[in-house]
Order: structure tokens, then sequence, then C-alpha cells
């Protein structure tokens, strides 16, 4: 890799000698803080060796450190309006999201109680619809007091 960069530096100093002296200062200027020069005894003891320019794969892994940063209009953050905690979950920092998607699983005793509550109006729910159809009937026909109506009125609302 070290030999690729010397290898393109010197071929950049060799183009930009070929021209005339107005376009060696401005390029000097444009680019004198990337160019490295070698003298002759630094040539031979990096046995440095000059070809042509060509496209090539390279064989080995470049592990290189970093950080990469997203743009605000890409970047989510979830939270969870109860409390719990993750089980699992199958993506990775980066990883794209389909609308609907499962993206967690998670545990908590919260999630169970709110189920049953759930579950147990709903069945209320049924049982006070009946009763206030049942006394509605009943009133209609004077068989039973308004405040009894009422109260089962109240119950179904």
């Amino acid at each position: 890799m070290k030999q690729l960069i010397i290898l393109l530096n010197i071929s950049l100093l060799l183009t930009a000698c070929g021209g005339s002296k107005k376009e060696e200062q401005k390029t000097e200027i444009q680019t004198a803080e990337n160019i490295v020069t070698l003298t002759d005894a630094q040539l031979k003891n990096a046995d440095v060796q000059t070809g042509k320019l060509e496209k090539q794969s390279i064989s080995s892994i470049l592990k290189v450190n970093g950080k990469i940063d997203v743009p605000p209009q890409n970047m989510v953050s979830i939270s969870v309006a109860l409390g719990g905690y993750l089980k699992s979950t199958k993506l990775l920092p980066g990883m794209y999201v389909k609308k609907g998607e499962s993206i967690a699983i998670i545990e908590d005793q919260q999630y169970i109680q709110l189920q049953q509550d759930y579950l147990t109006a709903k069945a209320k729910l049924v049982f006070a619809k009946q009763e206030f159809e049942r006394q509605k009937e009943l009133n209609q026909s004077k068989a039973s007091s308004d405040k009894v109506y009422k109260q089962s009125l109240a119950d179904y609302t």
C-alpha cells in the first residue's frame, strides 16, 4: 500500500515537471502539502519501481479504523412506552427496516398485566351492553325504575 502511494506521488511529481515555470509555481502552491520528494539515496533504499498506472484488485484485506456518521434524516431512535427488557432483536446499526417489520421482542410483567386488564374490560363491556339492553326493555314497559336504567347506561358507556 505504501509503495502504491509513493508511486502515485512520484508520477504526479514527474508529470508536474513537464510544464512551463508559471505552471510549476501554480501546481506547487496548490499541492505543496501533498507532495513527497525523495532523494536518489532514498529511491535506492526504498527500491521504488515505476510503471504504467493500471486498475488492479487488491488481494489482501484492508483493516481501517474510523467512524461512520449517519445524516439526521436517516437516523431513528426507538423508545418503549412501558418498561421492559429487550429479549431479542435481529437488527444491527445501519440495517434497513421496512414498515410493519418486527424490530425487537420486549419482555416485562407490565405487558401481561395490560393484556389481562384489556381482556377483563372487554368481557365487562359485553356484559354491560346486555344489561343495558335488558334494563332498557324493562324501563320501556315500566317494570323497573329509572334509577336502575340510568345506572346500567352509565356502566355501559
